[in-house]
């Protein structure tokens, strides 16, 4: 490396690349909702819970990407470069059969669950149309997540950029060509939302093999070469990277929760949801960038031997993110209507917006919190012990639904009172990471 491991000019090197990567992430997240929000509120309402539950499924393979992320930075710590492809090649195989699988489980068993849960009929029927296109695109998404988890993990997030600016724009003019039906394509409306966004996974997925063959990457890590399934590594990666892998789904399953809660206060309050978190979701990326890189810092000093590093680091990472949260509030605090007002659109009318307002106000403070609670969260996870992060997540989680339920279930709730939720999440798991952190706990080893 030509910096210091855990300085702040390492941090940045990751960090920035995955930031600028995540800003194009949002813009697929988010295309599919803005472009609905021209179309009318229940093709907006259906892509977001459509969306949510989506994003649900695949963070399964997310997490567990994040796993391999870690015992890739603890091997590349190690200079232990042939391990660190026996690690890619076994996950790629796991993340592609899990791909497959939850393709088939949204395929068959998706109409009947969503019919339970989801109130409007309207609403239902759109969000099956969504995700019959939208479900094919998990294959090349965990195609993919095994790249990032590689390229994370030995510190080369360039192409984390890269591979997702590519995919970013392709969902926005597939977006824009499959809705309406310009350029010779058919007009498809809500499906054609789908499908642009599987399409768009498709090339990102292809992106990265460019990018491998380009950098020589398969031969410096020994990628593709041996891609027999070995027990020891099979074993290694899953106990590293399932409780991740439950973790993540855990926690995005709860955010899937919170929505149906709102689902039930009417139409109106799950659309200022959609648009609020559209900016919540674009507010975060900062955070994810710096978490990413302190998931990766953690794990490599420890491989090196340099764990007296670890707590300084993550105090670095703290006071970028916490800077990054104070930018990025003053706009939400000073100029809230323009800023719901620009990602709501002209489709939406200025009593919509005034009423959005309040739940942007929450969310600024819990995007404080975040600073802070996923910092050492992440640091938690980056130390390999993955089991305790499921235990502390799965606590906070249930706590975070049941308060989520009781809030709004009360008769007259509000929905930026039940947006409080994320503030109690925050507040709760950074009060367990940083104790875990702080104390020590980390130093007794967990097996990476």
């Amino acid at each position: 490396m030509k910096f210091t491991a855990g300085s702040y000019r390492h941090i940045l090197h990751l960090a920035i690349p995955i930031i600028i990567g995540a800003i194009a992430q949002n813009v697929i997240l988010a295309t599919d909702a803005l472009f609905m929000a021209g179309v009318d509120a229940v093709s907006l309402d259906a892509v977001g819970l459509g969306g949510l539950y989506y994003n649900t499924l695949f963070v399964l393979g997310f997490g567990f990407s994040t796993g391999v992320q870690i015992l890739i930075a603890r091997r590349h710590g190690e200079k232990n470069l042939p391990a660190i492809g026996q690690v890619f090649n076994s996950s790629l195989q796991i993340l592609m059969a899990m791909s497959l699988l939850l393709w088939a489980v949204m395929e068959v068993f998706s109409p009947t669950l969503l019919r339970l849960i989801i109130h409007s009929e309207a609403v239902y029927g759109q969000t099956i149309a969504f995700l019959d296109q939208r479900a094919w695109g998990i294959v090349f998404a965990f195609f993919g997540l095994a790249f990032r988890s590689l390229y994370i993990g030995v510190s080369s997030a360039l192409v984390i950029t890269l591979t997702t600016i590519i995919t970013a724009v392709a969902n926005v003019f597939f977006n824009y060509a499959l809705i309406f039906g310009h350029f010779g394509f058919p007009a498809l409306g809500i499906s054609g939302s789908g499908m642009a966004s599987s399409i768009a996974e498709a090339i990102g997925a292809v992106s990265f093999v460019g990018y491998m063959w380009y950098k020589g990457s398969a031969k410096e890590f020994s990628l593709f070469r041996d891609m027999k399934l070995k027990e020891a590594v099979i074993r290694q990666v899953s106990r590293i990277a399932s409780p991740v892998m439950f973790q993540f789904f855990l926690s995005h399953a709860g955010w899937f929760v919170f929505f149906l809660v709102i689902e039930r206060l009417g139409e109106q309050a799950l659309a200022i949801s959609v648009i609020i978190r559209i900016i919540y979701m674009f507010e975060m990326v900062p955070f994810w960038g710096f978490n990413a890189a302190a998931n990766t810092v953690v794990s490599y000093l420890i491989g090196s031997g340099a764990g007296s590093g670890v707590m300084p680091s993550l105090r670095k990472v703290f006071l970028l993110s916490f800077g990054s949260s104070l930018v990025l509030i003053i706009p939400n605090l000073f100029f809230p209507e323009w800023i719901v007002g620009l990602a709501a659109g002209k489709a939406l009318d200025a009593g919509f917006i005034a009423n959005s307002v309040p739940t942007l106000q929450v969310i600024s403070c819990s995007l404080v919190l975040f600073a802070w609670s996923m910092t050492y969260f992440s640091g938690v996870t980056g130390s390999g012990n993955t089991r305790f992060a499921l235990l502390a997540e799965s606590i906070t989680i249930a706590i975070y639904v049941l308060f989520a339920w009781y809030v709004g279930s009360r008769p007259g709730a509000k929905v930026h009172e039940v947006w409080l939720t994320e503030v109690l999440y925050f507040l709760l798991l950074g009060l367990v990471s940083y104790w875990y952190m702080a104390s020590g706990r980390w130093r007794r080893g967990s097996g990476v």
